[in-house]
């Protein structure tokens, strides 16, 4: 008798040292990474969390959604911003809702330009209990509110892609509203993750079984929308159709944690990517433990396919954990989930 339970111990726990090496492995803990970079970098200091940035061609200016994250996880919470921080002439950051009277809490951000010239900023705002979305006017180099968004589907907001002067597509990165049931979703690989349409009026899931849903994007040619996923490590590729539904085209292993996607002027599509996810979980808590911060470029590929390829490596030093990598021109402006600080990088 004793032997067999010797023996069942024995089985369990090789069970459980064989999952604990299959989730590091799949993690990308065991993985080699080799950093290496194009460009060269400078911090821009003192903005606290600026996970997603958003960049106006036309007036070379890039909007920098901020939120100290670090803070609220010791239960402080701070009031969030939007920084303006101009790309011609010398740099300058400003605090463009530095007097707002909501309280704010910013994530995704998304620019929609209209055909008349009217420039709209569009934010995921993380409020306690209650995620929602704030449209925003950009005029006089302010931003003015125009309206709150909310609905029955906006479950765990993260990222949204703005179609229009009161249409969007939102990314929900988690089909449970509570912290155990979003632990589960994550550690199980459980899609349940959503994105949701608004079209001026009402809304509806239009993607579902994702596992993790992140950046969203529609492609400048309007026709197309990018979705990432972040515990899944794919990019998918939807065709629109004119009433707002998708239809999947193609989804791309990218063989890490994807974040927020960009597209700049020429069509060229960046994905901040997290390659050591437990590491970055690490890094959530404690600021010393430094998450690496990989770079891809994703670009089409005969009948319909894509490939990518890494044009940044960094194992966290110069920053840690990037989550957007938006480009004007020859400058690549980095940011980053906890860092006290963005990267304004240029093309060697």
């Amino acid at each position: 008798m004793k032997k067999k339970i010797i023996i069942f111990l024995g089985i369990v726990l090789a069970g459980i040292i064989f999952l604990v090496l299959k989730t590091m492995k799949d993690s990308g803990e065991f993985k080699k990474l080799k950093p290496h970079s194009n460009y060269t970098c400078v911090k821009v200091p003192n903005v606290p969390g600026p996970e997603d940035i958003a960049i106006d061609n036309a007036t070379a200016t890039a909007f920098i959604s901020t939120f100290n994250r670090r803070a609220y996880m010791k239960g402080k919470v701070l009031q969030g911003a939007i920084f303006a921080y101009n790309l011609k002439g010398k740099p300058r950051l400003r605090n463009l809702t530095a007097n707002l009277k909501i309280k704010f809490y910013p994530l995704g951000i998304s620019l929609y330009t209209a055909p008349d010239g009217l420039k709209l900023l569009f934010v995921i705002n993380r409020l306690p209990g209650s995620h929602v979305v704030e449209i925003f006017q950009y005029r006089g180099g302010a931003l003015h509110h125009r309206e709150t968004v909310t609905g029955e589907l906006f479950i765990s907001l993260n990222d949204l892609a703005a179609v229009g002067p009161r249409q969007f597509y939102i990314t929900n990165d988690h089909g449970s509203r509570t912290a155990l049931g979003k632990k589960i979703e994550d550690y199980c690989k459980l899609s349940r993750a959503t994105v949701v349409y608004y079209d001026g009026k009402s809304m509806r899931t239009v993607a579902d079984k994702l596992s993790y849903a992140n950046g969203i994007w529609a492609d400048n040619d309007g026709k197309h929308l990018y979705v990432t996923a972040t515990t899944g490590k794919r990019f998918y590729v939807y065709k629109r159709k004119p009433d707002g539904s998708l239809e999947p085209e193609h989804e791309l292993d990218l063989g890490a944690g994807p974040d927020n996607i960009s597209v700049d002027e020429d069509g060229t599509i960046r994905v901040a990517c997290h390659t050591r996810m437990l590491t970055l979980v690490k890094h959530m808590s404690d600021e010393k433990r430094k998450a690496p911060s990989q770079i891809v470029e994703v670009f089409p590929e005969g009948k319909g396919g894509f490939s990518y390829k890494e044009i940044y490596m960094n194992l966290g030093e110069e920053i840690s954990a990037a989550s957007v990598a938006a480009a004007y021109r020859k400058r690549l402006i980095m940011g980053a989930i906890f860092e006290n600080y963005f990267l304004d990088c240029t093309m060697k």
